[in-house]
Order: structure tokens, then C-alpha cells, then sequence
């Protein structure tokens, strides 16, 4: 036999042997009487060819593929005045209620609770001063936003007759209110939030108590000063979880 009829004679053989696997299925195991019939050789030689152009088709695909947009972690915003968002809680402190700054009125308030608290501060458990001011119980707003205030009062008479309480009537009755103001560039401060408690108490009850809360969202500027006013200076009751007063910036 010649050497074209030997390679002719291969080439029709390898032919042949791919024909076989390109009639299965692609993961079709091949039956045991096929392999007999054309021999092992036969077999792993179309199973090679098969595998290469497998292997060339998926590299091509990969070339042309587009890649998938990289997914980047979010960041939150800084603030643009130190790492954190302006905020404070502060409390009420034992001293300062009851001096004759407090116990003055200021005339350009409302006539219901002409008496700002000043005393508040940020020395006890959980109360903190971050990117704020505070100045004689001013909270100084240092970027414009919007700005959740919020603020609670712990209203405390100890003794009815020392107040002019009525025994003979059989119950006093007291109006207790507490106010948040907002001191701007105009000449009189605006009144933001206003709370009233009218409580009627027994005569010969040892202590009288009230608290009130409010909180509101408000569009605030930088150097608008907060501070929180009430109607009774004397009644005022310092006790860190029961009168605090606070601001937190509500946007990014």
C-alpha cells in the first residue's frame, strides 16, 4: 500500500470516528456494543477533536462577552463639618434654675412661658454635644437643613401651699407649659413648639408631678440658636432621664 492510500485510508478513519460522536448527544454516553464496533482509539480520538473545539468556542465567547459593571460598596455622606452629623441630647443640671436669671422674665416670649431654661448641659450618661455649640442653654444650628427637635420638661411641685394651692376647695389646679423657640436674625425669637399641661392635684398630696413632651422636623438655618422656655422656673425638676432637650440633623 502506497503512503497517499495509508493517509487517504487515515483520513477516512478519522472521519468516520468523529461522525460517530456528532450523531450522539452531546453528553450521551457511548453504548458498549458502539465502542466494540469501532474501537477504543476510534472513540478517544473524536472525544479529543470534540473536546478542542469546545474549548476554542468558549474562549471565543469569553473574547467577546461584555463585561458585568463592577459593583463599587457604598459609601455613606460625610458631613461636611467633621465625621458626624450635627446632634445633641443634653440634660437638665441641678444648678441655675432657681437664680434670678431664671426667675426673670424675658419679655419678647410668650406670655404663658416667659422663663428660658439655661441650665442644660452634657456631662451626664448618654447626653452628648456633637458638631454643636451650646451657650446659655442656646443650641447653636451649624449647617442649614432640616433638624428633628425635641424636648421634655419634668414639671415637680413639692409642696401645694407654698404654690397657693386652695385646701379648703379640695384640689389645686396648675397650668404647666413649656415651649421651644427659635432665636434668628429678627428681634423677636419664633415660637416653634408649645406644650400645656393642666393638672388638678389633692391638697395633701406630697409631691405634684407632670412632665411634657414635643418634637417636630424643621427647616433650620446656619446660626439659628434653639432653646427651650417654660412657665414655672421654680417647678422645674433636674433629673437626667426626665428633662432633656435635644436636636438632630435629619438629612445628609
Amino acid at each position: 500500500m502506497s503512503v497517499a492510500q495509508v493517509r487517504s485510508q487515515g483520513v477516512a478513519e478519522e472521519l468516520r470516528c468523529l461522525g460517530l460522536l456528532n450523531a450522539l448527544e452531546k453528553d450521551q454516553e457511548i453504548p458498549e456494543s458502539l465502542v466494540q464496533l469501532f474501537g477504543e482509539p476510534c472513540i478517544k480520538l473524536a472525544q479529543g477533536i470534540r473536546a478542542y473545539i469546545t474549548k476554542v468556542t468558549e474562549s471565543i465567547i469569553s473574547k467577546h462577552a461584555v463585561p458585568e459593571p463592577s459593583v463599587q460598596p457604598r459609601t455613606k455622606p460625610v458631613s461636611a463639618v467633621g465625621h458626624q452629623k450635627p446632634s445633641a441630647h443634653l440634660t437638665l443640671r441641678d444648678s441655675g434654675l432657681q437664680g434670678p436669671i431664671s426667675l426673670a422674665p424675658q419679655k419678647d416670649l410668650h406670655q404663658s412661658c416667659r422663663h428660658p431654661v439655661r441650665s442644660w448641659g452634657n456631662q451626664s450618661f448618654g447626653s452628648h454635644l456633637h458638631n454643636m455649640t451650646l451657650s446659655h442653654g442656646r443650641l447653636r444650628i451649624p449647617r442649614s437643613g432640616r433638624y428633628y427637635l425635641y424636648a421634655q420638661v419634668y414639671f415637680r411641685y413639692p409642696s401645694l401651699t407654698h404654690e397657693g394651692g386652695n385646701h379648703h376647695g379640695g384640689t389645686s389646679s396648675y397650668q404647666l407649659v413649656q415651649c421651644v423657640y427659635k432665636k434668628t436674625s429678627y428681634a423677636r425669637p419664633l415660637q416653634l413648639l408649645k406644650g400645656v399641661g393642666t393638672k388638678c392635684w389633692a391638697p395633701d398630696t406630697e409631691y405634684a408631678l407632670h412632665s411634657v413632651y414635643q418634637g417636630g422636623l424643621f427647616e433650620l438655618r446656619a446660626g439659628d440658636e434653639i432653646f427651650v422656655s417654660v412657665s414655672s422656673p421654680t417647678a422645674v425638676h433636674a433629673e437626667d432621664s426626665s428633662s432633656y432637650f435635644g436636636a438632630f440633623r435629619f438629612d445628609p
